[in-house]
């Protein structure tokens, strides 16, 4: 899968600000249609950046340790230096 890092930093900004949060509201925040933002989330997953957690009122989507690594140094220097507003 080829991989957008503006996507990547969208995603991490929004669980790093926001803090754990629904599958439908990431979704909404990353601005993907559902299969896309799908094929984000197990990308994401399978790098351990993010974990999904079950609850009893459904998934949530929160960052793991190298998410919250990978944070500072993704998105802040797309924020520096790209300028980017996520």
């Amino acid at each position: 899968m080829r991989v957008d890092l503006i996507v990547v930093a969208r995603i991490l900004d929004a669980l790093h600000e926001e803090g754990r949060m629904k599958k439908t509201r990431l979704q909404l925040y990353s601005r993907l249609n559902y299969p896309a933002f799908k094929r984000y989330l197990e990308w994401l997953v399978e790098r351990g950046l993010v974990r999904v957690a079950r609850e009893k009122d459904g998934e949530y989507v929160e960052l793991t340790e190298r998410g919250r690594s990978s944070y500072e140094t993704l998105v802040v220097w797309v924020k520096r230096y790209v300028g980017e507003k996520l």
